[in-house]
């Protein structure tokens, strides 16, 4: 009796063992892809999080607020110090003067793109404000979202 494996046999389990392999490899791909996309999202939120929390920040102490001339800029008379916050789009990035000259609020990762402040004032409901702009990410500027803060001043 011979021992061993026949021709047919080898090519059986090498065969199985190529489509094990093949099959795993695109599983890990599959994942890593799913990984980028994901830490690609979780960047622009964070940074648009960043961004609207400052302009929260600055309207919940507002006197009054002044949209233009441009509808990208917005200057924000406040209660306490800084007396005065601007915002504007410059370029790729939104940017931030408190008085100590000016900051821009993005990291160089991400560029932002139509930012929009809106001022609605109807009567005597409290003025609203509306702050509209599109993030994407540098790398692959595909992956764009559009970002949105409405608050209401207090009279």
């Amino acid at each position: 009796m011979k021992k061993g494996f026949t021709l047919i046999e080898v090519l059986m389990y090498v065969g199985l063992f190529t489509l094990l392999v093949g099959t795993l490899l695109g599983i890990a791909y599959l994942t890593i892809d799913s990984t980028d996309k994901i830490n690609k999202k979780i960047v622009l939120q964070q940074e648009a999080d960043f961004i609207l929390r400052k302009i929260d920040w600055a309207l919940s102490g507002a006197e009054s607020v002044t949209v233009g001339p441009k509808p990208s800029n917005m200057s924000v008379t406040r209660f306490s110090n800084p007396n005065t916050v601007i915002f504007s789009q410059n370029g790729n990035f939104v940017d931030i003067n408190s008085g100590l000259g000016q900051m821009d609020l993005n990291s160089s990762n991400t560029v932002v793109s139509n930012l929009t402040f809106i001022k609605i004032q109807t009567g005597s409901a409290p003025t609203e404000i509306e702050v509209n702009f599109n993030l994407a990410n540098v790398i692959s500027p595909s992956d764009s979202q559009n970002f949105q803060l409405t608050k209401y001043l207090e009279q």
